[in-house]
C-alpha cells in the first residue's frame, strides 16, 4: 500500500467511525460493540437510574449494548439519538422493546423538550463534536434539574498514538473535558479514570485509558 492509499484508508476508517454508513458501517457498528463493550458496561452500571426515569443516549451505535440496559434498569424509557442512518436502522431490529426509541439526529439540535430526561450518557462520540459547547448545552437543556451526565471518552494518551485520529478527531483529557462541562452549567461530580486491554483495528492488544465524567444539572 502507497502513502496515499495508507492516508485514505486512515481517512476512511475515521469518517466510519464518526457516521458509519452501509455495509461498511454496519461492520464498524460491529466492532465497536466488542472493544467498547467495557466502557458501555461501566457507563450503564454508574447510571444509577430509578423506576421510571428517561434517559437518552447521544450516539448509541447499532444500539447492541441497550438491550443490557433494559435488563438492568427494567422500568425507565430509553432514546437513542444518532448521526448514522445506518446505525439508527440496525439499532431498531437489535432493540424490540417498546420501551426503547431510536432517531436520526445532528446531536445539535435535539428534538426533545426542556428538562425531558433524567440521564444523558454518550460514550466515545466527544471527538466528532465539530461544536462541542453548543453540544454540551443541548445535553444540559433536555435535562431535569438535578439530572446525571455521563460523559466517557478515552483519553488523549491513548488516543494521540492512533494514526486514524489525526483525521477528524479532537482530543481531550480529563480537564478540558470538565471544562467543557462547567462551562455549559454543569457541576462535577466524579472522575472514574479505568485501564483496559483492546485490540487494535490492527489486531494488537493495546491498553487503553478512559474515563467516566459523571456531572449535575
Amino acid at each position: 500500500m502507497s502513502h496515499h492509499e495508507h492516508v485514505e484508508h486512515l481517512k476512511e476508517l475515521a469518517r466510519q467511525l464518526s457516521c458509519p454508513e452501509g455495509e461498511a458501517g454496519i461492520k464498524t457498528g460491529e466492532h465497536m460493540n466488542i472493544n467498547n463493550a467495557f466502557m458501555a458496561s461501566l457507563t450503564i452500571d454508574s447510571l444509577d437510574l430509578s423506576e421510571g426515569d428517561k434517559v437518552l443516549e447521544i450516539g448509541p451505535g447499532n444500539g447492541l449494548h441497550v438491550n443490557d440496559l433494559l435488563e438492568k434498569y427494567p422500568q425507565v424509557t430509553y432514546s437513542g439519538i444518532d448521526i448514522s442512518e445506518t446505525m439508527v436502522s440496525e439499532a431498531r431490529k437489535r432493540v424490540p422493546s417498546a420501551q426503547a426509541d431510536f432517531c436520526v439526529g445532528n446531536g445539535l439540535d435535539l428534538p426533545f423538550a426542556d428538562s425531558a430526561f433524567d440521564a444523558v450518557y454518550t460514550v466515545n462520540t466527544i471527538y466528532f463534536w465539530k461544536e462541542p459547547l453548543p453540544y454540551v448545552q443541548e445535553m444540559f437543556r433536555v435535562l431535569r434539574a438535578g439530572g446525571r451526565l455521563l460523559l466517557t471518552f478515552a483519553l488523549k494518551e491513548f488516543m494521540e498514538h492512533l494514526p486514524f485520529t489525526q483525521h477528524g478527531f479532537e482530543l481531550y483529557d480529563i480537564d478540558s473535558a470538565t471544562d467543557l462541562l462547567q462551562t455549559a452549567g454543569f457541576q462535577i461530580v466524579h472522575t472514574n479514570q479505568q485501564t483496559e486491554e483492546i485490540l487494535s483495528n490492527a489486531g494488537h492488544p493495546v491498553v487503553r485509558t478512559f474515563v467516566v465524567v459523571t456531572a449535575q444539572k
